[in-house]
């Protein structure tokens, strides 16, 4: 079983109080794809790791406020948004990674959850967290370039390099996600 992890992609940080639209536009398509195919795939969950902070989290001193539990802010943006479907889990953090202080673990071990594909913002933070997360509990990780990003100012393709040689995450794009996982089911 694999899990689509979809990092942080909310109004927030798309056209909010961190907006990040000009990058994060790039990557919708590809994660839409990959949305879409682990939905109708019975082998793969999708996972909106969320941020959704209360105004004592850590994160609010190194950021301002942002994604604050409740508002919109912190909801998905339209275009990825959950819709409710079987294996979809919504899944709020108050801690840059997906796993920290979450239930994300017990129900990957529920279902099974041998590899993760991780998409969304920030390559250089949250996704890294994600990712470094993963490896210490022994999950394969895949990072599809074509749907993560970062902020101006960030090497993207480093952080990709990062998750690459230290985490041994394959690096691929959503194209070939998909057409490996078709050529297996067939």
């Amino acid at each position: 079983m694999k899990a689509l992890i979809v990092v942080d992609m909310l109004n927030d940080f798309y056209t909010g109080v961190l907006q990040n639209e000009t990058h994060a536009s790039r990557i919708v398509p590809a994660i839409q794809t990959l949305i879409e195919h682990a939905r109708s795939h019975p082998d793969w969950l999708v996972v909106y790791s969320n941020d959704a902070h209360r105004a004592d989290d850590a994160e609010i001193a190194i950021w301002g406020p942002h994604a604050m539990a409740g508002t919109r802010g912190a909801d998905v943006i339209d275009a990825l948004a959950p819709i409710g479907a079987p294996r979809e889990i919504v899944s709020p953090k108050r801690f840059y990674s997906a796993f920290d202080e979450t239930d994300l673990d017990a129900a990957f071990q529920q279902y099974g959850v041998t590899d993760v594909v991780v998409v969304g913002q920030h390559t250089h933070c949250c996704v890294r967290h994600t990712s470094y997360s993963a490896f210490v509990r022994g999950y394969g990780i895949e990072i599809p370039a074509d749907g993560v990003c970062v902020f101006d100012g960030v090497d993207n393709q480093a952080a990709i390099e990062y998750l690459r040689t230290i985490y041994g995450a394959v690096i691929t794009d959503s194209a070939s996600i998909i057409a490996a996982d078709t050529r297996k089911a067939a």
